[in-house]
């Protein structure tokens, strides 16, 4: 996800409440979602019926959805008919925005149970319906954090993962994009009848369909390392046309991260123009970005390279909890930092890492959280610079630690590891561990469960007589073990030399050789941008 818009919606929407645990998790795995909607244009009435398929791990007489009750304002789901597959009648409540079903006679562990919830109303949140910037009506999914539970009945947890069907009913004139991969049209007279469907399980979070007047450009077939996979962009019927290309970009970035990860594990790629909250949003399959984004200029290269990782990172491998949200915010931005090297130079690789430290110094100089943290009352504070640049100078600073054959193996270890499953901090601790044979356990305590970044002040001085600086650092607050590099040069020639700094206050002398006793002497520390601190001078 991008942060382009978030301090615009932050102002409009704060109100997410946290669930960084669903105790009915234990009891209860939804297997697959069958979502039926049918949207119209001249109400924003949606008509809604969901089979839900799910498995009983321990005895349970309840199943326990998240689901927006209608409320006096006229917005909100009311359910209209509840039933299993056997056409029963179950009972239900339906109140303080939980579907509360009972399941009896109560099922037995390991039993597979399917029921049917009908149900219509108008979203107030989740499905966007409203006019994009050319005056036309468009519907788009939009269900980041746990917002599916606005307009679809659910478990909308990150770490309760399922197969999704869509069958959208509309009017003719929409083009139709989906989670999954389009197996099924059906035209009527004045409505058209979608059937999408997906091979690999998903976290509701990125499950949403879209609907709008759209132009479709679809690229050739793009061959990665395990699938042929469609490429499109799809962009309002008023963009100019030339938009298009403003994604073409992602072929290119796909084949990267394909070839750099692992396999990408979706049916196609849809780079949509959209009508969302975000600047981007990494929904599976089919990602949508703000409308403002096509313009011909092709200017979001960097945005599609971030969402696209999110493909491999916050999809496929998701974040167990809420408070893991560093292991797909994080990831995506060093991914699109990793892509930036390997297309643009080092160079502009250098120059992101610095503006991200930049972001993350002010950041730290007010807040007093850590990069995992359990923040209950509103998950889009999550939204942060140390989600996203903090949790990727992490990765940065991991890959100092052990150097880069051990770092890409931990990252294609990671994702094949947990392919299509969920993931904790604990678990990437663990498995770094085990690949690199380091024991890391302080490493991510500093960088992961601290708050804040070291806070450093450094003194030197020259002896021309002896040809010797020395070098004093005095740490701040918190103590940490770190490796610093520091270039000494007079102009012409240079030399580095890496130091170790675990104590509140270090003296280093470094003894010049022959060839640089002549002109001033320049001290640099941290060179190469490999160094996530606070100067105190």
């Amino acid at each position: 996800m991008s942060k382009y818009l978030i301090i615009i919606f932050m102002t409009v929407c704060l109100k997410a409440s946290g669930q960084f645990i669903n105790t009915q998790l234990d009891n209860i795995d939804i297997l697959q979602y069958d979502f039926h909607i049918q949207i119209n244009d001249s109400t924003n009435v949606i008509q809604g019926e969901t089979h839900v398929k799910f498995v009983i791990k321990k005895t349970t007489e309840k199943l326990d959805l998240d689901f927006k009750n209608q409320h006096n304002n006229g917005l909100g789901m009311k359910v209209l008919n509840l039933f299993n597959n056997q056409g029963k009648n179950l009972k239900y409540k339906h109140t303080n925005d939980h579907l509360i079903i009972d399941l009896k006679p109560t099922p037995k562990p390991q039993d597979t149970v399917s029921i049917i919830i009908k149900y219509s109303g108008i979203p107030e949140d989740g499905l966007y319906i409203k006019e994009n910037k050319y005056g036309q009506r468009t519907f788009f999914g939009d269900n980041w954090p746990n917002r599916a539970r606005y307009w679809l009945p659910v478990i909308d947890h990150p770490s309760d993962k399922a197969l999704v069907t869509w069958h959208i009913t509309a009017p003719k004139h929409y083009n139709i994009v989906a989670s999954g991969k389009l197996f099924r049209k059906i035209s009527g007279l004045k409505y058209d009848q979608y059937e999408f469907a997906t091979k690999v399980p998903l976290p509701t979070k990125v499950m949403v369909f879209a609907a709008a007047d759209f132009n479709i450009k679809y690229y050739d077939k793009l061959y990665l390392s395990n699938k042929c996979i469609s490429v499109s962009s799809w962009i309002y019927q008023k963009s100019p046309l030339d938009g298009f290309d403003d994604y073409k970009c992602a072929l290119k970035i796909l084949k990267y991260y394909d070839s750099l990860i692992g396999p990408y594990a979706f049916e196609k790629l849809a780079n949509v123009q959209s009508n969302t909250r975000f600047g981007g949003m990494e929904n599976a399959g089919n990602i949508f970005y703000d409308e403002n984004t096509v313009d011909s200029s092709k200017s979001v290269e960097n945005l599609v390279a971030h969402e696209i990782a999110h493909q491999w990172f916050g999809n496929a491998v998701s974040e167990e909890k809420w408070q893991d949200i560093w292991l797909s915010e994080g990831f995506a931005t060093y991914l699109t930092d990793l892509y930036v090297a390997y297309f643009y130079g080092q160079k502009k690789f250098k120059e992101r890492l610095n503006k991200e430290r930049q972001k993350i110094r002010r950041y730290n100089r007010f807040t007093t959280h850590p990069i995992v943290y359990e923040e209950k009352q509103n998950l889009f504070k999550l939204l942060n610079p140390n989600s996203y640049e903090k949790g990727a100078w992490v990765l940065h600073l991991l890959r100092q630690k052990v150097g880069d054959r051990d770092f890409f193996k931990i990252l294609r270890g990671f994702y094949q590891q947990y392919y299509l499953k969920n993931a904790s901090t604990k678990d990437f601790i663990v498995l770094a561990e085990k690949i690199s044979g380091q024991k890391l356990d302080w490493f991510f305590k500093q960088w992961l469960y601290t708050p804040g970044i070291p806070q450093l002040k450094f003194f030197h001085q020259y002896d021309t007589k002896t040809h010797t600086v020395k070098l004093q650092i005095i740490q701040k607050g918190e103590l940490y073990k770190l490796d610093i590099t520091v270039l000494l040069t007079n102009g012409k020639d240079s030399i580095y030399k890496n130091i170790q700094l675990n104590n509140v206050q270090q003296t280093y002398e470094f003894k010049l050789p022959a060839k640089m006793h002549s002109g001033q002497i320049q001290l640099i520390i941290d060179p190469d941008i490999n160094l996530l601190f606070e100067s105190l001078n």
